[in-house]
Order: C-alpha cells, then structure tokens, then sequence
C-alpha cells in the first residue's frame, strides 16, 4: 500500500486555536494576588502597604476590597490611590450598606442578611510602580441616622493580571464551534455518496468515481446463529475478504484480498460476529467503475452454521483526510494482473 494525505490545516486549527484563550486564563492565574488589610476610622484614614501596579499586555490590574461594617448602618468610603510620593492620582467615593434582621412563616423562623460593601478597580497605569490605597469612612450611620463610631476594616486582594473568565470561555467555545464547521466542511464534504446493503456475501455496484479526493470503501458485515443456537463447538475467528475494482471498459484494475479477524459479540442469549474495514483509493481519471466485494455466507458447522444477516459497502467519492492514510495501489489501464 501507498500512503496519502490531503490538507491538515483545518485539523491543526482545532487543537490549537481554541487553546489559545484558555492558555491567556490559565496564564492570568499563575501570579498569586497581593493581600491588604487596612482599619480606617472617620478622624484616621486607613492606608494600606505599599503594593506593586504593573502594566502590560496580559490582563490589567484589579483592586477588590470588602469593607466590614456594623449590621444595619451605611458608609460612604472617601477612596485615594496614592503613588510612591504620596501624590493622589485617582479619587473616587463608594457607599455601602449592610442590613439584616430576623424572618417568621407560618412557625419557621430565620435570620437575613443584605449587603453592598465591595469595592473594586480595574484600572491600568500609566507605567509600572508602587502604590498605597488610603480610605476614609465618612457619614458611617446607623438605623436611625445616627453616627457610629466604629472603625471599619477592608480586606482585599490586588492582581496585576486579571482577565475576564467568562468571556475568555465564551470566546473558547464559540471558536471550537467555528472551527468544527470549518473541519466538517473540509472533511466531511465529498462529491457523493452511496450505500449498498444486500442479504448475501456478494455487493456490487457500478457508480462514477475518480478526480481530486479520495474514494473512501467501507465495508461492514454481519452474521448471526440460527435461533436459540449457542456456538458450543465452533466460533469464527477470522473471515477472507475480497476487494475488486474494474473500469469502464471491464479491466480489472484492483485484485485485493485480505483476512480479517471477527468481533463476537452477545446480548440477552443472542450472538453475532461482525467485520468492519476501511479502505481508500485514489482514481485520478474520472470514468464509470464497478466496485464488488465478497465475504463467506456462511460458516461451519454445517448442522448450525453462522449465517450471514446482512453486507454494506458504503461508498465516499472526493473525500480529503487529515492524516495520512494507506491506499490500496490500482494498476493503470493496460497492466497484467
């Protein structure tokens, strides 16, 4: 047999490009985040250590922080980002709340909680360097509008390279998608198709074949034991197949024949064996061609023999593969057998 193969492309393009936002997330996740905690009271503002901001072409730096604060009060936090001179370089106010109370239906009973206290910034600086983040908790007010005095406590996390997650798996899934209907436009495309099931050993067909592609034979054959029968004393292993393939004109242009082993198989008493083979040519010259192949109708015993159910050739014409694949050689017009 000879080998062959057509375009590879489209295949190389499904395991490497839908890769590629997974391979920027999985990336993003290699840095470990910086943690801050900073206590800040409306007369002290609270700053946080000095963490590190880097600018660059994998994600952008993200600050989360959540502020602890008393049940049933709200805060509006006066937030600063300083640089390493303690010059502000970004100012912004949040306000948060946080209530909770206690819940009856019917004899069952509960607590309840609600909150709005995270704080988050996605930014990218300008150049990379160190920075502090000061807040101040103005207005931190009670049920009853009442000032509080209490000190409130965030705790955070900085990354210098966050991604968005889901968009990056969106964006996974809809190329895998993409390029599967580019795959099956290159590979599951041909120029016909044609199957042929008979009740005997014997399939054959003329059909019109040859040019670019390839001509994919598969050929599938079942047999079973009479009813009720168990194969005690024989069972199959291998079965001789025949392969030909004549022109036009009736010259035979491909003689093969191959032994094949069987797969038995059983379900609720019953048993059958089966072959299944794949076999591809390439016919340069379009024409008419007569394609016949041949596996036993039966096999010994002769009192229970295993008897052929069913033969199917199925025929693909102009078909590409991505890897290569053997090819059964076809003798050109002219040349003894």
């Amino acid at each position: 047999m000879t080998a062959a193969t057509t375009v590879r492309w489209p295949l190389l393009a499904l395991l490497l490009l839908p890769l590629l936002p997974l391979a920027v997330l999985a990336l993003s996740a290699l840095e470990p985040p910086q943690r801050l905690v900073l206590v800040a009271t409306e007369e002290q503002p609270g700053r946080s250590e000095p963490f590190e901001l880097r600018d660059g072409w994998l994600g952008s730096p993200r600050i989360a922080m959540e502020a602890d604060i008393p049940s049933n009060s709200t805060v509006v936090l006066e937030v600063r980002l300083l640089d390493e001179a303690g010059r502000t370089v970004l100012e912004l106010y949040k306000d948060g709340w946080r209530e909770s109370g206690l819940w009856t239906d019917g004899g069952n009973s509960g607590s309840w909680q609600e909150q709005d206290t995270a704080l988050l910034l996605q930014l990218r600086p300008q150049s990379s360097g160190r920075f502090q983040l000061e807040v101040t908790p103005e207005e931190l007010l009670d049920a009853s509008g009442l000032p509080l005095q209490a000190p409130v406590t965030l705790r955070g996390t900085v990354r210098n390279h966050s991604v968005a997650a889901g968009l990056l798996v969106f964006t996974a899934v809809v190329t895998q998608a993409i390029v599967l209907c580019l795959l099956g436009a290159v590979y599951g495309a041909a120029r016909s198709r044609r199957l042929l099931r008979v009740e005997h050993g014997v399939a054959a067909a003329r059909l019109p074949l040859g040019g670019p592609g390839l001509v994919k034979l598969v050929v599938n054959a079942h047999w079973e034991l009479p009813d009720g029968a168990k194969p005690e004393t024989y069972s199959p292993t291998t079965a001789l197949l025949c392969l030909s393939l004549s022109d036009a004109a009736g010259e035979r242009r491909l003689d093969h024949q191959v032994t094949l082993p069987l797969d038995m198989q059983v379900s609720d008493g019953d048993y059958w064996i089966t072959l299944s083979e794949t076999y591809y040519l390439r016919l340069a010259d379009p024409g008419s061609y007569r394609v016949r192949v041949t596996v036993p109708e039966a096999f010994a015993p002769q009192d229970d023999p295993w008897e052929i159910e069913w033969l199917e050739l199925w025929v693909e014409d102009g078909i590409n593969t991505a890897f290569q694949v053997p090819l059964l050689p076809i003798r050109p017009p002219g040349a003894r057998a």
